[in-house]
């Protein structure tokens, strides 16, 4: 299957406008955590649909065990989001959420990420939609902790043929919390986003 990857500067474009949603998802982080929150995205990049695990342990960089979430969207604009962050990244933003010091248990720290990743989602895919003046609904999100020794074993997401990395950097109290968001999408509708970057 032929894979459309961004030029350069349609990359470029699709940055800015996830740049402008995060602006949004961050300042109602910064509400939730009553604390200045800045959301930003240092890398960009489009992947063929194969390569999702192997992008997955790459971004993971050593930690063996991980939290991902997944959101499905439908409407004009249909696909998956799926978020990975390492126990160090979800435990910090745990925390921060709660405002305590020791250390947080495996329930709080998945409905942490999930209000977390909820917002990034809503923020990024709804900025997409108004792009469009189409209308998405969400699907209820996911949580589960995996670990990478294992990946092989997990059910394998299938309907998708492209992905959109988005590197995220959540800073926060001299805290830098990194995410990976991957927005799975079929070729049809890289194409239509692909004719709305050039039109910007």
């Amino acid at each position: 299957m032929s894979h459309t990857y961004f030029d350069i500067a349609q990359e470029d474009t699709l940055k800015e406008l996830i740049n402008i949603s995060f602006g949004l998802a961050a300042s109602l982080i910064g509400d939730m955590l009553e604390n200045p929150a800045l959301l930003h995205v240092p890398e960009i990049s489009n992947i063929d649909i194969q390569k999702l695990d192997a992008k997955i342990v790459e971004v993971l960089d050593n930690s063996q065990e991980f939290y991902i979430t997944k959101q499905r969207f439908l409407g004009s604009f249909n696909g998956e989001v799926l978020f990975v962050f390492n126990t160090r990244a979800a435990d910090v933003f745990s925390s921060l959420l709660l405002r305590q010091s020791e250390q947080p248990d495996e329930a709080d720290i998945k409905s942490s990420i999930l209000e977390l990743t909820n917002i990034i989602t809503s923020a990024c895919i709804g900025k997409f939609c108004e792009m469009i003046e189409g209308e998405t609904i969400f699907k209820v999100p996911t949580i589960e902790k995996r670990d990478v020794a294992l990946l092989e074993k997990y059910e394998k997401i299938v309907g998708y043929d492209n992905v959109i990395v988005i590197k995220t950097a959540l800073d926060i109290e001299q805290e830098n919390i990194l995410g990976h968001m991957f927005v799975l999408i079929n070729n049809e509708t890289i194409g239509h986003l692909k004719e709305i970057m050039n039109g910007f």
